[in-house]
């Protein structure tokens, strides 16, 4: 793993988002002390948690490319797609519902 400059987000993240992201790479990383060849994971861990300590992330290929793995496992896991399609019908029948309109 590369450490380039640090480069703070554009959007905040919310403290919520924050308090979840710092309780899982530090589940995760406790998870990971001791066994071999879990050096590289545990600077992830730590690089991420750094960042969302202090408000700034490296600019780091290999970061973006594990937590966009990550994201993508866990919606998969969670069945995001559906969720998301399931919560957008409903908002848009709300909405024509209080509009009395479908489209």
């Amino acid at each position: 793993m590369t450490t380039n400059a640090l480069k703070s987000p554009k959007k905040p993240i919310a403290r919520e988002s924050r308090q979840f992201l710092v309780d899982l790479f530090t589940d995760l990383r406790r998870d990971l002390e001791g066994p071999p060849g879990s050096t590289r994971q545990v600077a992830i861990y730590d690089a991420l948690l750094a960042g969302l300590n202090e408000g700034a992330f490296p600019d780091d290929e290999e970061l973006r490319d594990y937590v966009a793995e990550l994201a993508r496992g866990t919606d998969e896991a969670n069945g995001y797609a559906q969720a998301s399609l399931e919560h957008r019908a409903m908002a848009e029948l709300a909405d024509a519902l209080n509009q009395g309109i479908l489209d």
